[in-house]
């Protein structure tokens, strides 16, 4: 729209300067018309005065009074009455005017032309994004219609298929999240309904009159255990799915590394004590990472709680800080069970069960993965099976 008044304000200043040159050059060629026809009137009365000296007077005054009235008989006569025969300017300065009124003409019809042209294509280009966007709004497959040009509506086009581009990515990611948590929601009423139905059970057992006190008992706990179990994996999902949808934002700050392995360590010093397994941490004193401290304790605990569920009894758990310009490391390996070659490769997937493991949920390692990674890190395992399992999780700085 703006090239388009620009246009339009020039073709207006050139046909109003070529009207001005056209006005000044039919005034120039007035006034020499003018004085033609005065030099030929004071020719006509010098020569008739020059002969009849006593009719000045009486020629002035009817030349003064401009009488309408003219007898043009003695002109008839000799064919003086053309005016072809007789110019008052010189034809070479007529034409001239009349090449001037043509390439003026000529001018303005081809700048008329343009102008038409470029509005012709203005609209053609109007037309296609209305189109395109009609398309959009239809759902319909949409074309590229990005331009390389540099004027206003090539503009305009680029940042409509851009805005499309982002609409349909993040049409595709919503659609992606809506599968998603179907398959969540599934894996989670199939999780739920385990314990539910084994609390079920439970609960009729519990209803039978004559059931002894030891059983009782028995099954209660059992009936605590699973309700612990569903309490873990609501909170557990509850936790993921906020990591999944960016409502949580990372707070990395600098942490001592000793610190951050003593925290992750506390809650299952009393397990791994009654397992009789045997902790060893090698860790610098004096080594920072800057990481969530809440979030990579929740992500560590996941990786070393599985350490000790595999390991077996008089066990070795190892956890070992290594520190270099690109990267820390934190090792964490287990002289347990192992992983088959199966499995490997599944086991950071959601709700996975390993051949060794159809106790587990399958959440705790995937939630260990997706936070370590939201705080540029990467995690990898290695496993050879009944020797040994070591999880590797770097922080890069």
């Amino acid at each position: 729209m703006k090239n388009r008044k620009i246009y339009f304000i020039l073709f207006t200043l050139v046909f109003l300067l070529g009207l001005v040159q056209i006005i000044i050059i039919f005034n120039e060629k007035t006034k020499i018309y003018r004085n033609n026809i005065i030099n030929n009137n004071a020719y006509i009365i010098n020569a008739i005065i020059e002969k009849h000296p006593e009719l000045e007077k009486e020629i002035i005054e009817d030349l003064i009074q401009n009488k309408k009235n003219v007898d043009r008989t003695i002109l008839e006569k000799y064919g003086l009455d053309n005016t072809d025969i007789i110019s008052y300017y010189d034809v070479e300065n007529n034409n001239l005017l009349k090449d001037e009124i043509i390439k003026y003409l000529v001018f303005v019809l081809s700048l008329v032309f343009i102008y038409v042209l470029y509005v012709i294509n203005e609209n053609r280009k109007i037309k296609q994004i209305d189109k395109y966007i009609k398309d959009i709004l239809n759902n319909k497959d949409t074309f590229d219609i990005r331009d390389y040009n540099e004027d206003e509506l090539s503009k305009l086009k680029n940042d409509i298929y851009k805005i499309t581009m982002l609409l349909k990515e993040e049409k595709e990611n919503t659609l992606s999240e809506k599968k998603n948590l179907e398959v969540i929601l599934s894996d989670i009423s199939h999780q739920i309904k385990t314990p539910l139905t084994s609390m079920y059970v439970i609960n009729d057992l519990l209803l039978d009159d004559n059931l002894d006190k030891k059983k009782r008992k028995e099954f209660l706990n059992k009936n605590r255990l699973q309700l612990e179990r569903i309490e873990w994996l609501v909170t557990s999902l509850l936790k993921i799915s906020r990591l999944d949808s960016g409502t949580i934002k990372l707070k990395k700050e600098k942490i001592n590394i000793n610190n951050l392995i003593e925290k992750v360590v506390e809650p299952l010093k009393i397990p791994i004590e009654l397992k009789n397994q045997k902790l060893i941490i090698n860790s610098p004193n004096d080594l920072f990472i800057k990481v969530d401290l809440n979030w990579t304790i929740e992500a560590l605990i996941n990786i070393l709680k599985n350490a000790y569920e595999h390991t077996k009894i008089n066990g070795e758990i190892k956890i070992d800080v290594l520190d270099n310009p690109i990267y820390t490391e934190i090792n964490i390996t287990d002289n347990g069970e192992g992983i088959s070659k199966d499995d490997i490769n599944h086991i950071f997937e959601r709700f996975y069960k390993g051949e060794n493991n159809k106790e587990s949920i399958g959440i705790g390692l995937n939630m260990a993965k997706t936070i370590i990674e939201k705080e540029n890190g990467i995690i990898e395992v290695t496993s050879e099976k009944n020797k040994y399992t070591t999880f590797k999780i770097k922080f890069y700085k």
